[in-house]
């Protein structure tokens, strides 16, 4: 894919990063990249690129989508060291790369695959500019901070620099007068921390021109400057929030070239083509292009003609689109795309829908999560009267999804989309979505890849954002290879966390975990696997793929959120990995009963010289209320021990994960290894199960049926009292008591002479006086409906129970 760059993702929450990124290091031995040095090349040309990190071993094989050959070098001198002292082993890997002239410019991704797995993903960019060094980056004791050190470029050009901290690059330039210049920084798009700043000065130190977040670049900036003299001039870079970064780099470009920074519509439907335009930036007028949407990718890019400036983002959809109308309240189509602006500040754009009582509509608009338009968008729902039905903004992420259901007596709707600021004009480009269903739910990955070892264990995770719906949710692998298990992806309903603040109920996050384990034997392989969230509803079973995140980059700062590159269309690439000296063993199942414990225990099986630092930890995975882990005592044997698992009778009847992980030494390096995910199944202490749900009798007659009591193992209660609840007038049941030993029972029936004829729900209720616990307190479980029917008595030959036809 070319000429696409990424967006920060607001759906990712920093726990759930921080574990993806964690299953991507569990294996010391994994190759991490943690730079590619140069960032870009000039198509046309061959350079020599390196990759350093960790983990490069000879041999190793390039995956990229780069239309070239990357050929191995012998590795020699470390290019960044600056007294250019021998690499450390397995540290640096030299490539000799050869760009073609028609390679597409954009960026690509890059990574490696060894016998100890996949690496991470680094970006490299292709442009047509002549590519420079900041000398300062290889050289520190050269630095470019202050004017008179200023290192002198040739334009037009890129410079791969880096910024550190309070460091500030300053580089001089010369340039005729009446010149324009774009001066474009590539650092957020590429996956670098910082957030870059520009100014362009003249010899006297007179700022020019300046920008720090330029439209349609997220944080990255670009800024047009006209010079009024011949002579020499500067251009400052440096992080706008000096901060410290692992990913420190930028890529300055410099040149004469034309950018828009708006686009109109936003996207398109798969397989088709359709013409945008483009305007803004230095545009002298809006310039239209004809962009092929016949791609699987999520995205496709349009650029101005010629321009090297990275294409904007086009999103892809399957369904059909049109433009919105001219005028309104204009009438809004089902399951279609409308490719609507707010043109100008305070406008509104309205619609009408018609509707029926009952019906479950879910609004959706998208705007700023594409990285196109800088629209804060709310909805607004009125009915024809105008009162307010229901309002929402941004659910968790940059732009607003409103679950909807249409209440009593309302049979239009009214949708108004406004910038909550009032703002508006050329780039306030929205997509709008109105469809019938159910509650829905989206799920994103936030593991990049994952590397399982022969004969261990590896984690997925997976982050579910609900639009409504707050039931259960299995998340699974349908095309994981042989040899290969998965276990785990359970997400509780969302009331078994038990919160009771219903502020957000039905559209809070949650997070699932998938273990992966490999056989022993498992041979060598890299697949692409895909991720599935499902859930049971009344209308059938709903599935959503989880989109991958391509990469996960960290940002150091307060509230910074990690860089994703979702534009990749990547979803789980897998690979195995080297085995590991250590495996933890636990049991695949728990089933117990409510208001129990179970011993959770666990062994080390690990071979000689490897040594765990410490016990084991315990995770639980989804969020269960009235749950308690206890560490039991420490076990004589140091390679086994336990966690109890502790409920009580207010503990929700759910189904849950649970893992353990350790920390392993061994040949002097530390690692962590995980257990395959144990799924935890809290039931009700017993079950009551009727022969026939049905009884049918006549008046003065009588009736049975035959049930079972079946008792949870764990279950320590002893007798079971069964009562029929709800009965119509002149009908009786004997209360039963089931003995602790028994389970076998049968409920009777009797119908007065004055019975009425009918068909009746009734419940069968049922309670243990004694569990058998500490805490003395009756226990029940939820009634089992039943059907009662008193049948005229000429047509009710027999008074017996039948089962269900």
């Amino acid at each position: 894919m070319t000429g696409i760059f990424s967006q920060e993702s607001r759906a990712l929450r920093a726990a759930a990063v921080a574990l993806g990124m964690a299953v991507c290091a569990a294996q010391g031995a994994a190759p991490n990249i943690r730079e590619i040095y140069p960032r870009g090349g000039q198509r046309g040309k061959t350079l020599t690129v390196y990759l350093r990190g960790d983990g490069l071993t000879r041999g190793a094989q390039v995956k990229s989508t780069l239309p070239a050959v990357f050929n191995q070098l012998t590795p020699s001198k470390d290019p960044l060291s600056e007294s250019g002292a021998s690499m450390k082993p397995d540290s640096v890997l030299p490539f000799l790369l050869a760009l073609p002239a028609d390679t597409p410019t954009g960026l690509y991704p890059v990574r490696l695959l060894t016998a100890s797995g996949l690496s991470n993903v680094v970006l490299f960019s292709v442009g047509d500019l002549p590519e420079l060094e900041e000398i300062e980056a290889k050289e520190p004791k050269k630095p470019n901070n202050f004017p008179e050190e200023a290192q002198k470029v040739a334009v037009p050009a890129v410079i791969n620099g880096t910024l550190a901290g309070p460091d500030i690059d300053l580089y001089s330039f010369a340039a005729q007068a009446g010149q324009k210049l774009v001066f474009e920084v590539e650092a957020r798009r590429m996956g670098s921390g910082i957030d870059p700043a520009i100014e362009i000065l003249d010899a006297a130190g007179r700022v020019l021109a300046k920008n720090e977040d330029a439209p349609g670049l997220g944080v990255d900036c670009r800024v047009e400057a006209a010079f009024p003299k011949t002579g020499e001039y500067l251009v400052r870079v440096h992080d706008s929030k000096f901060s410290e970064q692992a990913q420190n780099f930028y890529r300055l470009k410099i040149g004469k070239y034309q950018y828009a920074d708006a686009v109109f519509p936003l996207g398109g439907r798969r397989g088709e083509k359709r013409e945008v335009t483009l305007s803004g930036g230095n545009l002298a007028q809006p310039v239209k292009v004809t962009v092929d949407f016949n791609t699987p990718a999520p995205f496709v890019g349009v650029r101005v003609p010629g321009s090297p400036s990275f294409p904007i983002l086009l999103a892809v959809s399957d369904l059909p689109e049109m433009m919105e109308p001219d005028r309104g309240p204009a009438p809004l189509p089902e399951n279609t795309l409308i490719d609507g602006r707010i043109s100008k500040p305070g406008e509104i754009d309205r619609y009408r829908l018609a509707v029926e009582p009952g019906q479950k509509w879910v609004f959706e608009l998208t705007a700023a999560a594409l990285g196109t338009s800088p629209l804060d968008a709310i909805l607004t729902l009125t009915d024809e009267a105008g009162k307010k039905l229901a309002s929402g903004d941004d659910l968790a992420g940059a732009d607003p999804v409103l679950p909807f259901t249409v209440p009593t007596g309302v049979r239009e709707i009214q949708v108004a989309v406004e910038d909550l600021l009032g703002r508006g004009g050329p780039q306030y480009g929205y997509r709008f979505l109105a469809r019938r269903q159910e509650p829905d739910f989206v799920a994103d990955l936030a593991t990049p890849f994952v590397n399982v070892p022969a004969g261990g264990t590896a984690q997925v995770a997976c982050i579910i954002q609900r639009r409504g719906y707050d039931g259960e949710i299995k998340v699974r692998i349908p095309n994981l290879p042989p040899g290969f298990h998965v276990a785990g992806g359970n997400v509780p309903p969302e009331s078994a966390a038990q919160n009771f603040n219903n502020d957000n109920a039905g559209r809070r996050t949650a997070r699932s975990v998938l273990t992966i384990t490999a056989d022993p034997d498992v041979k060598p392989l890299f697949q692409e696997l895909t991720v599935v969230a499902e859930a049971q509803t009344p209308s059938g079973v709903m599935r959503r793929v989880a989109r991958g995140p391509g990469l996960i980059s960290a940002i150091r700062g307060d509230r910074q959120r990690s860089f994703t590159a979702y534009w990749l269309g990547m979803q789980l690439p897998l690979a195995t990995a080297e085995p590991v000296p250590v495996t933890l063993e636990t049991p695949a199942l728990l089933r117990f009963a409510q208001g129990f414990e179970y011993d959770f225990r666990f062994r080390v099986r690990r071979r000689e010289g490897a040594r765990v630092q410490g016990r084991p930890n315990f995770r639980q995975e989804g969020a269960v209320g009235n749950l308690r882990i206890l560490k039991q005592g420490e076990s004589k044997d140091p390679d086994s021990g336990s966690y109890q698992i502790n409920t009580n009778f207010a503990t929700p009847q759910t189904t849950f994960d649970v893992l353990l992980e350790a920390q392993v030494e061994h040949n002097g390096q530390v690692f962590t290894v995980i257990s395959p995910i144990t799924e935890v199944q809290v039931v009700s202490g017993y079950e009551i199960q009727l022969a026939s749900s049905r009884m049918e009798l006549a008046p003065g007659g009588s009736a049975e049926v035959a049930g079972q009591v079946r008792r949870e193992l764990t279950f320590e209660g002893g007798e079971i009292r069964i009562q029929a609840e709800d009965l119509p007038e002149g009908v009786k049941c004997a209360g039963v008591v089931v003995a602790a030993a028994q389970r076998d029972f049968t409920l009777r029936c009797e119908a007065g002479p004055q019975a009425k004829p009918g068909s009746h729900e009734i419940r069968i209720a049922s309670s243990a006086p004694d569990t058998g616990s500490k805490a003395k307190a009756e226990y029940k479980i939820a009634d089992v409906n039943a059907r009662l029917v008193v049948t005229p008595p000429a047509s009710a030959a027999i008074a017996a129970p039948r089962r269900d036809p």
